[in-house]
C-alpha cells in the first residue's frame, strides 16, 4: 500500500483492521487541519494539540468498532469540536466561562492566498476581511467551514451539531450581513470568498 497516493477510504478501512501504518498516515494527513480548526476555536495551544492526540489514541483504541465508508475529514472535525467543547465544559481547563453560543470562533482569516489579481482586488479583499471579523461566531464558523475547508452543508451540520436546514439558514444570514456591510452583490461577494483561502498556522 503506497500510503501517500491511498485514499481516504482506503486509509480508514486499513485503519479499522488495525493496520498502523495506514493509522499514522491519516495521522499526519489531518493533523494540520484538525489543528488549525482547533486553534480557531479556542486559542490554547497546549489544549489542542492535548485533545487531538486524545482523540487519535481513542481512534486507535476503538478501531474495532468504528463504522464503514466514514467521510474521514468531517468525522474528526466534529470529533474534536465535541472534544474542545467538552473539555472546557467540564472546567479541565480554567479559562472564561464557557457558552457554545457565545464562545467566539477565531477566524483569522487572510488574503497572502489570492487566486485572482491582488492588484485589482486587494482593496476588496481587505474590506471583506474586515467585515468578516464583524460577523458572531457562529456565522464566522459556518463561513470558514464552507467556503474555507468547502466542506459541503451535510458535513457542516455534523461539525456544528444543527440541521441541515439550520446551516442553510445561518450561512444565509452570515452571507447577507456581510452584503449589507460590504455594499455588493452576492455574485461578488462569492467570488471574492472563492479568492482567499485559510492560512497555515505556525
Amino acid at each position: 500500500m503506497n500510503l501517500s497516493t491511498t485514499t481516504d477510504t482506503e486509509l480508514w478501512e486499513a485503519l479499522r483492521n488495525g493496520n498502523e501504518a495506514a493509522f499514522n498516515a491519516v495521522y499526519h494527513r489531518y493533523f494540520d487541519r484538525l489543528y488549525e480548526y482547533g486553534m480557531r476555536l479556542h486559542y490554547n495551544n497546549d489544549l489542542i494539540q492535548e485533545v487531538i492526540q486524545e482523540l487519535f489514541i481513542k481512534l486507535w483504541t476503538n478501531r474495532a468498532t468504528l463504522s464503514a465508508a466514514v467521510n474521514i475529514r468531517p468525522y474528526l472535525l466534529v470529533s474534536l469540536r465535541g472534544a474542545v467543547y467538552n473539555k472546557l465544559r467540564t472546567g479541565k481547563v480554567q479559562v472564561v466561562a464557557f457558552d457554545q453560543e457565545t464562545h467566539d470562533f477565531r477566524a483569522h482569516f487572510s488574503a497572502e492566498s489570492a487566486y485572482i489579481k491582488r492588484e485589482q482586488l486587494h482593496e476588496k479583499q481587505q474590506q471583506l476581511l474586515r467585515a468578516l471579523h464583524q460577523l458572531n461566531a457562529r456565522q464566522k464558523e459556518v463561513i470558514y467551514l464552507r467556503y474555507f475547508e468547502e466542506l459541503d452543508y451535510e458535513s457542516i451540520a455534523d461539525i456544528m451539531g444543527i440541521t441541515v436546514k439550520g446551516v442553510y439558514k445561518l450561512s444565509a444570514r452570515a452571507l447577507q450581513s456581510l452584503r449589507d456591510i460590504m455594499q455588493v452583490s452576492a455574485a461578488v461577494l462569492l467570488s471574492l470568498l472563492g479568492s482567499l483561502r485559510a492560512p497555515t498556522m505556525h
